[in-house]
């Protein structure tokens, strides 16, 4: 499959698809050492299931856009803990970056390193207010907390997982204050304000809300190696181990 410069693909599974057993017998043999570990220290069947799918899930799809056997990907992490391909596999760059809730797991894939996703079950109830006063900047709290209160656990997640898929993309992890940069929202159109970096040194950056089955909540962010627009968003259904078909794909914001 091709993955041009501009574009973004984005694959779902909902692990309801894929039998437990066939996962266990064709994906266990991936792991590598540590993810070994990690495989053997889980004690119940349902996270196993799900850290198996998510390898599974990116193997698979990341051997898509290369000739290769999805055993073969040498995947290690960043010093702040973001999983990413060894480089020296290939001619271009090929990048990704995973989320999971519940039985849902996305993998966005691009050719910028600077990729985030974010999926999140927004129907579990939450300290709205107690959360956003901790973690998020004041014009997102003042936003939020004005907001009819039967609207709030909505636009929380919005908030939430917009600042999740920034921060995956950033790649520091939680060295970066979530408070440190915020979202508004203007009908279709969404903001970022980035009170750390001085303007002259901020980059474009592309973000989206996607539409996804309720109860999800889907954002992505990417910037792009040379700054210019992400023209080609695709998204892909994986049913079973083999099946797959493309699907369309609604934004609800964007930047």
């Amino acid at each position: 499959m091709e993955l041009p410069d501009d574009a973004v693909h984005i694959w779902v599974v909902n692990q309801a698809d894929v039998y437990a057993s066939e996962l266990e017998r064709l994906a266990l043999d991936w792991l590598q050492v540590a993810e070994q570990r990690r495989y053997q220290r889980l004690v119940f069947d349902h996270h196993r299931r799900q850290l198996l799918l998510g390898k599974w899930l990116t193997r698979t799809c990341l051997s898509e856009y290369v000739d290769r056997d999805p055993a073969a990907w040498e995947i290690q992490t960043s010093a702040h803990g973001k999983p990413e391909l060894v480089t020296k596999q290939l001619d271009r760059p090929l990048c990704f970056n995973l989320s999971h809730s519940a039985d849902c797991m996305v993998l966005a894939v691009c050719r910028h390193p600077q990729l985030g996703v974010d999926l999140e079950n927004a129907s579990r109830e939450r300290r709205v207010g107690k959360i956003a006063d901790r973690f998020f900047a004041p014009t997102e709290v003042n936003a939020l907390l004005a907001l009819p209160e039967a609207q709030q656990l909505e636009r929380f997640y919005d908030l939430w997982t917009l600042k999740e898929a920034y921060i995956k993309a950033r790649g520091l992890g939680l060295a970066i204050a979530l408070d440190s940069f915020a979202f508004s929202f203007e009908d279709s159109k969404i903001s970022l304000a980035e009170y750390e970096i001085p303007s002259a040194e901020r980059l474009p950056w592309k973000i989206w809300q996607l539409l996804i089955d309720s109860p999800f909540k889907l954002a992505l962010a990417v910037q792009p190696v040379n700054p210019g627009k992400i023209s080609e968003l695709r998204c892909f259904q994986r049913t079973g181990l083999t099946d797959k078909h493309e699907q369309a794909i609604s934004v609800l914001r964007q930047n």
